[in-house]
């Protein structure tokens, strides 16, 4: 089984909109998916509760309860867990870090964004996992864009090539307990995660 967590040191940085997107483009490309909620606020997991399909399974554990959660996910003949993660809190980042096989940081295109970067890629580091970084929620068409990936490519850690953009899917999908792939199948959202589910993978290898 292989494992992605989603972290960021700040909130509103899209790790949960990617999170539950990802895990049903995982899904409906076969993978057999548990979907981890670690945050206190546990968004995930209300998403989990509106959706009528029971898959992907919605799990929800604090970090330090991560480990045990993962092994009876394997046990459970999952092929992919992805765990969603609280900002704000290091030492918990850090035992998820250690878990996971790889981690995604995602940044949207902006100066806030942008300082919380070099505190997760301080905490993945420290645990000596991979990890990844992802720009989210970007606007239309913003020269935004390029100077953050300009920035981002300084850390030396792969970023993925096409972006996520901030689209009104995202959020109405979600609302109705789906994802965007669900929701609009052809749409552009569904597209993007599609495209960085496939990314992810291949980091994985």
């Amino acid at each position: 089984m292989k494992s992605i967590a989603f972290l960021s040191q700040k909130g509103g940085s899209g790790k949960t909109t990617l999170a539950v997107h990802t895990a049903v483009a995982a899904q409906e490309s076969g993978e057999r998916v548990v979907l981890i909620d670690t945050d206190p606020q546990k968004s995930a997991t209300v998403w989990g509760e509106t959706r009528q399909s029971e898959s992907p399974i919605v799990a929800t554990a604090a970090a330090s309860d991560l480990e045990k959660v993962l092994q009876a996910a394997l046990q459970e003949g999952m092929s992919l867990a992805i765990v969603d993660t609280a900002p704000h809190t290091a030492p918990d980042a850090a035992k998820i870090a250690k878990a996971v096989d790889l981690v995604v940081i995602p940044c949207r295109p902006t100066a806030f964004d942008l300082a919380a970067v070099s505190n997760a890629v301080e905490i993945v580091r420290a645990a000596k996992k991979k990890a990844v970084l992802v720009l989210s929620a970007c606007p239309f068409r913003s020269p935004e864009i390029a100077e953050t990936r300009n920035v981002l490519s300084e850390y030396g850690l792969p970023v993925c090539p096409s972006e996520i953009t901030d689209r009104r899917a995202f959020s109405r999908a979600v609302a109705t307990g789906r994802a965007v792939t669900e929701f609009e199948e052809d749409g552009k959202a569904a597209i993007e995660i599609r495209a960085l589910w496939a990314w992810l993978k291949e980091q994985m290898q």
